[in-house]
């Protein structure tokens, strides 16, 4: 009798390792200052993922690439999911959505020198400017309808460099991004550019995990049940507080 308690409690003891030691690999682009490798725990957003897993035991691994790529790895089933996407009705195919993090204010970035009035995208199309985009990203409804001539590259900081050339005209971002890279990657630049409002879109930030996966769905319930209980207590608003700080706004 005594051995058998000792083998049941070895196999007890093996199962919760197990469990506790269930591991994921997600995929992400560098998106500052919300996410990105090279960021204290690899910025808010991940860290917001890390412990949501963690309170249901499972542990993840990020590996960072363009988003283009990441999307389409993640999508073709290479990667359980990504870290963070935006919402958009054709990714409804090979993705599940997870509840929402925190949202991005998208905006329109342009040269200070450049005048602009913007009140909304049919005044928009009347002009002949040129919008540059990240490729794989999703617009802001009616953006893309305005008939602008675009030009996509692979990051953010590619696509404010062409804005600061004069090689296109504007940029649609998240505030905080915008201004993150001009002051932080893009210094040389930071005086030449400023965003313009309305905000175009408040688009919250979703884990997105892959159709190709078999474990997606249960993983993102478990995701799910551990964001909620991170946002019901201190330590969500601790995370946001300590690895998102908000650029200065100089405008």
């Amino acid at each position: 009798m005594k051995h058998l308690s000792q083998l049941l409690l070895a196999c007890c003891l093996l199962l919760s390792f197990s469990t506790s030691a269930e591991r994921i690999v997600l995929v992400s682009s560098n998106y500052h200052p919300h996410y990105a490798e090279d960021l204290p725990q690899q910025g808010a957003v991940t860290e917001i993922v890390r412990q949501a897993f963690a309170l249901q035991g499972v542990q993840i691994e990020v590996v960072f690439m363009p988003f283009g790529r990441a999307l389409y790895e993640s999508k073709a089933g290479n990667f359980t999911g990504l870290i963070a996407a935006w919402y958009d009705d054709e990714r409804l195919e090979h993705f599940l959505y997870s509840q929402p993090m925190y949202a991005n204010q998208i905006v329109l970035f342009k040269r200070r020198t450049m005048p602009l009035e913007f009140r909304n995208y049919d005044q928009l199309a009347a002009t002949r400017h040129r919008l540059g985009l990240v490729q794989g990203y999703a617009q802001p409804h009616g953006l893309l309808e305005t008939g602008l001539n675009t030009i996509a590259v692979a990051s953010d900081e590619q696509v404010f460099r062409m804005l600061a050339l004069n090689r296109v005209d504007l940029v649609p971002a998240d505030k905080l991004n915008g201004l993150y890279l001009l002051q932080s990657l893009l210094p040389e630049y930071a005086e030449d550019i400023e965003y313009i409002e309305p905000v175009l879109e408040q688009r919250p930030m979703y884990l997105v995990l892959s159709k190709q996966d078999p474990r997606s769905e249960e993983l993102m319930t478990r995701f799910n049940r551990g964001l909620q209980q991170l946002q019901a207590s201190n330590q969500y608003r601790a995370i946001l507080q300590r690895l998102l700080p908000e650029p200065t706004d100089e405008r």
